[in-house]
């Protein structure tokens, strides 16, 4: 079978590779979506892994599923206080070897409508990821630091919720409307800033990291009592919630291309001209 695999150099090939086998069902990828997580795994250290795991996928039974990437135990102390994340489990693949490619092993999906095109059912897992980050935000004034897919994504459902919704981006394509005033919480969706998230909210209020957004001057936090939160992945229960949600959301559609053009959609999302890319195999 076809699949994209990080070569030595960290750049990653279409390629020719066995079957997967072992545990969990031999499901057909339809689409992959691919994730800012993804391309900061395109290195030497990955050299040899298949990326991908915002995954549709069709079933024996011709069933359209969306995978469920990464499961916690959902019984121990850190899952009981809602970090599954953290869960020791939760390092354990249920995608193998990777989303971007022809047949993988998986161990639990969720159903999608019958309606939607295959792009669609790629935005229910990093729709469940923001789901559960969502929740660790109080509601008011929000302000998004990276206004990508994925700030976009946040959003759309903190809009939704009622909240009054301001968006920032280094790329003044994509930035949306910012902040008249102090904001009541700031999420992080991109690499860097830290500080103008810091400057947007006022004492006493919240930040989240959702990406690694590198070092925050903790001075601030200290002086102005702020709460500094990390929300990573999404927890299985969030995933049918996002199918859920996921028909009353206007998105703009990504980019959608075959596998065997993955070097020219790696190449659009690099450059910023495409807000997401999804393969189709």
């Amino acid at each position: 079978m076809r699949a994209v695999v990080v070569g030595p150099d960290g750049e990653p090939a279409l390629q020719d590779v066995p079957e997967p086998d072992g545990p969990g069902s031999l499901v057909h990828v339809l689409a992959c979506g691919l994730c800012g997580s993804d391309v900061e795994k395109l290195a030497r250290g990955h050299a040899g892994t298949v990326p991908g795991h915002e995954v549709v996928a069709e079933l024996a039974d011709g069933r359209r599923v969306a995978l469920v990437h990464h499961a916690s135990c959902g019984e121990c102390e850190r899952c009981l206080a809602a970090h599954e994340s953290t869960c020791e489990r939760f390092a354990e693949p249920t995608i193998r070897p990777g989303g971007l490619a022809e047949r993988v092993r998986a161990d639990s999906w969720v159903d999608l409508p019958s309606d939607w095109p295959d792009w669609r059912g790629t935005i229910v897992e990093p729709l469940a990821c923001v789901l559960r980050g969502a929740a660790r935000l109080p509601r008011g004034r929000l302000l998004i630091v990276g206004h990508g897919f994925v700030g976009q994504l946040f959003g759309a459902v903190l809009e939704r919720r009622g909240d009054e919704v301001f968006a920032v981006d280094a790329d003044p394509r994509r930035a949306g409307r910012a902040p008249d005033g102090p904001v009541d919480a700031a999420v992080l969706c991109g690499p860097g800033g830290a500080d103008t998230a810091l400057d947007a909210v006022a004492p006493g209020g919240t930040v989240l990291v959702f990406a690694d957004a590198g070092s925050i001057p903790l001075a601030d936090v200290y002086r102005r009592e702020l709460t500094v939160l990390g929300a990573r992945s999404a927890a299985p229960p969030y995933m049918p919630e996002a199918v859920a949600l996921l028909h009353d959301l206007d998105l703009p559609e990504p980019t959608v291309l075959p596998l065997e053009r993955f070097a020219e959609g790696l190449e659009l999302y690099r450059r910023r001209d495409a807000t997401k890319v999804v393969f189709t195999t």
